[in-house]
């Protein structure tokens, strides 16, 4: 995964334990910039799939939060 660029995530999701959630994004190595009214910007329970190649031009893997979010991350490919 050290050869994925990012350009911008941004997770607006709701948690069942908002401090559970908190901690996922903190160990995932997202910097918490706010947390006020109940919003926190950015381990229990974490799993992560192999990186693949999928049939549409996709290298994908998947990350399920412990709110049971799940994030499908990808990254085109020719």
């Amino acid at each position: 995964m050290s050869n994925l660029r990012t350009v911008e995530i941004k997770a607006f999701v709701p948690a069942r334990d908002f401090e559970l959630s908190k901690r996922f994004y903190q160990d995932l190595g997202f910097v918490m910039a706010s947390d006020s009214d109940g919003i926190a910007y950015f381990h229990h329970g974490v799993k992560v799939t192999p990186v693949e190649q999928q049939p549409w031009r996709m290298r994908d893997f998947v990350v399920m939060d412990p709110s049971g979010v799940l994030w499908r991350i990808a990254q085109n490919t020719d």
